[in-house]
């Protein structure tokens, strides 16, 4: 294959990359006491038993302060965080996985680890690293774009 098949052969795999990820996350309608998608990929984002304000999570999640709290509003309905104010800064709300969360989120990361495996069980160990040194290069291909 010619390197100008190849970095075309790349480029439409990533195309079909995004694409699947834009149908994964239109399939995933909440369901009554589940989370959604889009919950567990902010969840994700805690790093252990930390207590984080919510702007922090916002940003590690990529998504706005509005977003980030209409979707902390759902889940501390849902018994999923606790939030309030920081005792240093009254401006900053303050957010934690419940218990419940930490069960919630400790069953979908191990269910959707064991697909990443059986998904992932074909391909050789250099294979998965040539894989991921051209994700964080399509990466940072996207964050320096438009500079």
């Amino acid at each position: 294959m010619t390197r100008s098949a190849a970095l075309d052969s790349v480029r439409t795999a990533f195309g079909e990359l995004i694409a699947a990820d834009r149908r994964l996350k239109a399939r995933d309608p909440q369901q009554p006491d589940d989370l959604s998608l889009s919950q567990v990929r902010a969840l994700f984002k805690f790093q252990g038993d930390e207590e984080v304000s919510a702007g922090v999570l916002a940003k590690r999640a990529d998504l706005s302060p509005a977003s980030m709290t209409a979707m902390l509003d759902a889940l501390e309905a849902a018994g999923i965080v606790e939030r309030h104010r920081s005792i240093q800064d009254r401006r900053q709300v303050i957010v934690r996985l419940t218990e419940k969360g930490r069960e919630r989120l400790a069953e979908r990361k191990a269910a959707w680890q064991e697909h990443w495996v059986q998904c992932m069980g074909g391909h050789s160990d250099s294979e998965l690293e040539a894989a991921a040194r051209v994700f964080h290069t399509m990466a940072q291909m996207l964050d320096s774009a438009g500079r």
